[in-house]
């Protein structure tokens, strides 16, 4: 099948993202790296200064509790994060954090998302463009100049997941792309290490995180599950799945499927 284009989806601009919220990490700042080193999926030691990176936070059978954004700048640490997930981030993390003099205040700063190329704004990127955020105060108040439908398209081409409250403990990392995105497997332990890195490296899982791309007639069957919502896009509807590796050729050469990326 012809390889379709779905660069030429993706619209440039900035986003202010009304359900994020921001978590301020206050305490010493070897302390709060210490602690956070022990409970996050991904090396936050792997961070540049006034940097962002993809992390979560798993139980200890290995299900992803939820997902955020971390931001570091100087002495400085802050959680972005959906505003369901907000109170089990800090319920989930505050029993180990009280042992470092850890505490969490959540404020009310503005997210705004971009679509990029200025990758010193991004958590993420490839050679087409670059996923990123800035936090301001709260009466930050430009326009945004692509919609939340926009902003969420470029995700899905990226395959990058965010979760929701219906997501909780749901999926394990390997399930939904975390193990590319938001795991390092080269950092020491954390809750749920084990489990991941036994899928991880067994190859456990015989199943593929993947972005569709088709039109309107497309039917989903039971080889394909959707994760998230979908979005339409120039008349066709972008969204990403679970599917079964031994399943994805024969779902690629239906002919409402105009891509799986």
């Amino acid at each position: 099948m012809k390889k379709y284009n779905h660069n030429k989806l993706i619209k440039y601009g900035q986003h202010t993202i009304a359900d994020w919220i921001v978590i301020e990490i206050d305490g010493n700042k070897e302390k709060i790296n210490e602690f956070l080193q022990g409970q996050l999926t991904s090396d936050i030691n792997m961070i540049n200064n006034n940097g962002f990176q993809l992390s979560s936070i798993c139980d200890h059978k290995g299900f992803v509790i939820c997902d955020f954004i971390i931001h570091v700048n100087a002495d400085i640490y802050k959680v972005v994060i959906n505003k369901e997930l907000a109170d089990i981030f800090i319920k989930e993390l505050t029993p180990f954090a009280k042992f470092y003099s850890v505490t969490f205040q959540l404020n009310d700063q503005k997210v705004v998302g971009y679509v990029t190329n200025d990758k010193s704004l991004c958590y993420w990127q490839n050679e087409k463009y670059c996923l990123g955020l800035e936090i301001h105060d709260k009466d930050f108040a430009e326009a945004s100049s692509i919609n939340e439908n926009e902003w969420i398209l470029a995700h899905k081409i990226a395959k990058i997941l965010f979760l929701d409250i219906e997501s909780v403990k749901k999926y394990r990392p390997l399930e939904i792309n975390f193990d590319n995105l938001r795991v390092s497997f080269d950092k020491g332990c954390y809750r749920g290490q084990e489990i991941v890195a036994r899928m991880k490296y067994l190859g456990i899982d015989r199943r593929k995180f993947s972005t569709l791309i088709t039109k309107n007639t497309y039917k989903v069957n039971e080889n394909v599950k959707i994760v998230g919502k979908k979005i339409k896009a120039n008349d066709l509807h972008v969204f990403n799945a679970i599917i079964k590796k031994d399943d994805i050729n024969s779902i690629i050469n239906e002919d409402a499927v105009i891509d799986i990326i």
